[in-house]
Formats: structure tokens, C-alpha cells, sequence
């Protein structure tokens, strides 16, 4: 639950076909006079544009500029996170205290409302005496994020918020439906073409979803084990005597991941002479980290890795953008029938199975 009770300033990069003019004036103490950056936080911080800052005052001018999520940052650090959407905005306040605003327009006033009422939560959620408490304001915020989202899909704030806080609860046959009944302005912003296609590539990976006909199969790996050799998903598939085998998305420094190992551990023991192996794929860098955890851990079955973390191929295959992360795949005809089975779910889904 820890990013449910962070303050999201969501970096989602947005790009409108439409062109328009957005003007950023500034009034905000704090700063030293000098040169001040427009940049992009999902790339890298590149620098979009810059500008002096006097006295505190400074303004952008941006012609047929794209609605994006953008910061602006001084040579000290971050003066504030905005959304360039078309007309003026206002950026003011005091550094030195964070208590920066941006106003002008839909999406950074519903940013700026958010976070003040997620920092409320915050505070609450901290001062709860209790267990019970907790679970109360942890039932609070998913009613406020859900309506937070849906009053604002006509900006694209709402839209962010939508894609970084439900991309992982909804089915890409859901995300997709969802997108599709955006405005045809907000359909136009490039993400939503983006998330659309990382949907479809999902959905050859994801268990088949009622009312569909497609039916998801495995795709092939092939990476080097503990000692150096290849091992290919499809040759644990295909190996004789098995009837199911859990692609596994892991890491050693991850520690939900090192928390699923109990359960992997027990499903292996119980079920491994009747048919379930385990093809591990650690997005470890460090080849002692890789191996200690495999040997500490005592995981017993198959664990191959390039050691490059995400930067690999069955990685962007399966759409693999957090971990832990599982496949549930039926050897007799290479069709992924389960995923993310968390905790007991993974033993209770092999007793049903086997």
C-alpha cells in the first residue's frame, strides 16, 4: 500500500496533435535571479525552452507547444511540476516553504486540488491509532481516486492519472474499452495511442478474457542459467512430464519478489513431481546478487538471466513493467491460463489444476 500515501505528481508525457499557445507567467520567491528551464521528466529532464528569472518573475512563451507534463527547475533544484495546456497559467509562491501553486488551468488547478487533499490523507493516515483506522482511510482513497479520475477524464490530468493509477488493476481488454470512451480530444493525445498498442501486446499474454476468441500463448526465451548455458522457455514447455510451468519475473533487491518465494518454494515441493516447474527470469544486474539469492533462497528450479534488469527482450514480450510478475503456462498446448498468482493463490490454482 506505501504508494497509495505518496503524493503523485504524475510524469506521464502527453502530446496533442493540436497546436496552441501557452504562456507560464511567475511570481515566486525563493530563487536566484537567473536562468530557469522548462523540462521533461520522462526524458530525461531534456530542456524544452528557458527563460531569466528576476526578482522572482519570470515568463514562458510557447507557441503551438503539446499539453505535457513538465517541471520547471533553476539551478538549485525543481521549482514546480505543471501541465503546459493551452492558455495562461500562473506559477507562484515561496520555494523555501513549498508552497508553489499553479493556476489557470483544468488539469494543474485538479493537480494542485489533488494534492492538497492527498496530503490531508497523508497526515490522517499517519496520525491513525489504529489498524482499523487505517484500513478506513486506505478505503477513502480508492473512493477518492476513483472520483478524482472519472470528473476529470476531459483533462489531461485525468487521463494520467487514469493510465499511472489503473494500468495495473484493469485487464488490457478493460484499459482499452475504457480509452475508447475518452472525448476524441483527449483520444488524440499520443498516450492514449501509446497505451492502446502496449494493451494489444498485452493481451497475446494474458489470460483469455470472457467473450473473446483469442486465445493467449506463450512466447519463447532463451537466456543463460546459473552456469552460463541457454535454456529456453519452450524447451521446459515442451520437456516431457510437464503440465504446467510459472514464468516468473523476479529480482533479488526486490523485496515483494523475495516475499512470493515461501509460496513458489511450497508449490514447487508439492507439486513438482506432478508435472510444475518453475522458468525464473531475474532482472537482476549483478551476477553474486543473482546467484546468492538463488542459493539462499533455495530455488530449486530453473533461473536464467541476462543481468541487464528490464532491458531485455522478454521483457518488453510480455509487457513486463513491474515485479513481481507471473505466467501460468498449460504444457499440452502452450496456453497462458493464469497470471500474477500472488501468495496462496499460486498453490490453490495448482491443486485445482493438479
Amino acid at each position: 500500500m506505501k504508494r497509495i500515501f505518496v503524493i503523485l505528481a504524475v510524469a506521464t508525457a502527453l502530446v496533442s496533435c493540436n497546436s496552441h499557445r501557452v504562456v507560464i507567467s511567475g511570481d515566486v520567491l525563493g530563487v536566484e535571479d537567473g536562468t530557469i528551464y522548462l523540462t521533461e521528466p520522462t526524458r530525461n529532464g531534456a530542456v524544452i525552452d528557458s527563460t531569466l528569472i528576476s526578482g522572482g518573475k519570470f515568463v514562458f512563451k510557447l507557441d503551438d507547444a503539446a499539453p505535457e507534463f513538465y517541471a520547471i527547475k533553476s539551478a538549485e533544484g525543481v521549482i514546480t511540476m505543471l501541465y503546459t495546456e493551452s492558455g495562461k497559467i500562473t506559477v507562484a509562491g515561496n520555494v523555501d516553504n513549498s508552497s508553489v501553486t499553479v493556476t489557470g488551468t483544468a488539469a494543474n488547478e485538479a493537480l494542485g486540488k489533488f494534492n492538497e487533499d492527498m496530503t490531508l490523507l497523508n497526515q490522517r493516515y499517519a496520525q491513525a491509532a489504529d489498524d482499523n483506522q487505517r484500513a478506513e482511510i486506505r478505503a477513502e482513497y480508492d473512493t477518492f481516486l476513483d472520483s478524482t479520475v472519472e470528473s476529470n477524464l476531459g483533462n489531461i490530468f485525468g487521463v494520467s492519472l487514469f493510465i499511472d493509477t489503473k494500468g495495473y488493476e484493469l485487464s488490457a481488454a478493460e484499459m482499452i474499452a475504457k480509452l475508447e470512451s475518452l472525448s476524441q480530444e483527449m483520444k488524440a493525445l499520443p498516450v492514449v495511442a501509446q497505451t492502446v498498442e502496449k494493451c494489444n501486446r498485452k493481451m497475446r499474454t494474458e489470460p483469455k478474457s470472457e467473450g473473446s476468441d483469442f486465445v493467449p500463448t506463450y512466447i519463447n526465451i532463451e537466456q543463460p542459467n546459473v552456469d552460463g548455458q541457454m535454456v529456453s522457455l519452450q524447451s521446459i514447455v515442451e520437456k516431457k512430464g510437464n503440465k504446467y510451468v510459472l514464468l516468473d519475473f523476479w529480482a533479488s533487491w526486490c523485496g515483494p519478489c523475495m516475499g512470493e518465494m515461501p509460496y513458489l518454494k511450497e508449490a514447487y515441493a508439492k507439486y513438482h513431481k506432478k508435472g510444475f516447474e518453475i522458468y525464473g527470469v531475474s532482472f537482476d544486474r549483478n551476477a553474486d546478487a543473482w546467484k546468492g539469492a538463488i542459493k539462499k533462497q533455495g530455488m530449486q528450479w530453473v533461473n536464467v538471466s541476462l543481468l541487464e534488469s528490464f532491458n531485455n527482450q522478454a521483457a518488453t514480450d510480455y509487457v513486463v513493467e513491474s515485479i513481481p510478475t507471473n505466467f501460468l503456462i498449460d504444457c499440452s498446448n502452450g496456453e497462458i491460463i493464469a497470471k500474477n498468482l500472488r501468495g496462496e493463490a499460486v498453490l490453490e490454482k495448482l491443486a485445482d489444476l493438479l
